[in-house]
């Protein structure tokens, strides 16, 4: 009896210490908050690579898998998702830049769920097919203002971004990786990426920086220091233009723990593979 009892105590040690360990969500520096009306249904506010991409899909599977219904899904931006997650107005928000630690302190959690890459997109006609990181930032900094200077046709060229001061991640994403201390320079502002998108299908002097999820055949990627956007080369690190897509959280407990952890599995990081890089 004492050799079966020692058995099965060698076996459970052998199964906790070779089981996969329990997904958990990274602390924030605020003190966790406890409304129940944001449990059920969940509710999103947030970056639109999340927002449009990830949720509408995800949302479904959880939703079918675990019985906890989604409500609102919306898709504002990242500094609208920051707000109405700290203002307790939503269950969770969407960020797509690398947080700061100002950000990491405000909130009670937040986790990586997987990687955008950006693009620099230009007209199809547009003979410049590649651009180092030191052009990037010429052109968007307002210094080179011609597609001559790199060897392109005589005509100025026409920087598309979403609104500088809507709070969209893809213009703090930009200015942080390619930037830095300068500022960007004249640009054409619109509402979101796929406005910028769709004016460079029709402006052979356009550019513009957007998440590779908004992309549409009428336009083309150029190459960053030699490389294009593709997967193999974000995940090398040839390709330099990549961003963590993180969710946030003031109620790190409940259905939304429950979502978050469902995000790190094998099915929620397939629907982010759809369209981003998985983490896992």
């Amino acid at each position: 009896m004492k050799r079966l009892i020692f058995c099965f105590f060698v076996l459970c040690t052998i199964f906790a210490l070779t089981s996969p360990p329990a997904y958990s969500m990274e602390k924030g520096g605020a003190a966790p908050q406890n409304n129940q009306a944001l449990q059920s249904p969940l509710t999103y506010e947030g970056a639109s690579t999340i927002g449009t991409k990830i949720m509408p899909d995800a949302a479904k599977a959880f939703t079918a898998k675990t019985g906890v219904p989604f409500g609102t899904i919306s898709d504002k931006g990242a500094g609208a998702g920051f707000k109405a997650v700290t203002e307790g107005k939503v269950s969770l928000g969407g960020l797509a830049s690398t947080m700061s630690d100002k950000e990491k302190v405000a909130v009670a959690a937040w986790q990586i769920i997987g990687y955008d890459t950006m693009g620099v997109y230009v007209h199809p006609g547009n003979k410049v097919k590649t651009l180092s990181m030191a052009q990037l930032k010429g052109i968007f900094s307002g210094k080179i203002v011609n597609w001559k200077d790199l060897s392109g046709a005589d005509q100025p060229i026409v920087v598309y971004s979403e609104k500088l001061s809507g709070g969209r991640a893809t213009v703090r994403a930009f200015k942080d990786m390619v930037l830095g201390t300068d500022e960007y320079g004249p640009v054409r502002e619109l509402d979101d990426a796929v406005d910028c998108i769709r004016d460079i299908e029709k402006d052979p002097a356009g550019i513009t920086a957007s998440s590779i999820s908004f992309a549409t055949p009428k336009v083309a990627a150029a190459a960053v220091d030699g490389y294009l956007p593709e997967r193999a080369h974000v995940q090398s690190g040839k390709y330099p233009l990549k961003r963590p897509l993180s969710l946030i959280t003031m109620m790190p407990s409940g259905n939304v723990q429950k979502f978050f952890e469902f995000m790190l599995s094998p099915e929620g990081q397939t629907i982010v593979a759809k369209h981003y890089v998985p983490v896992k």
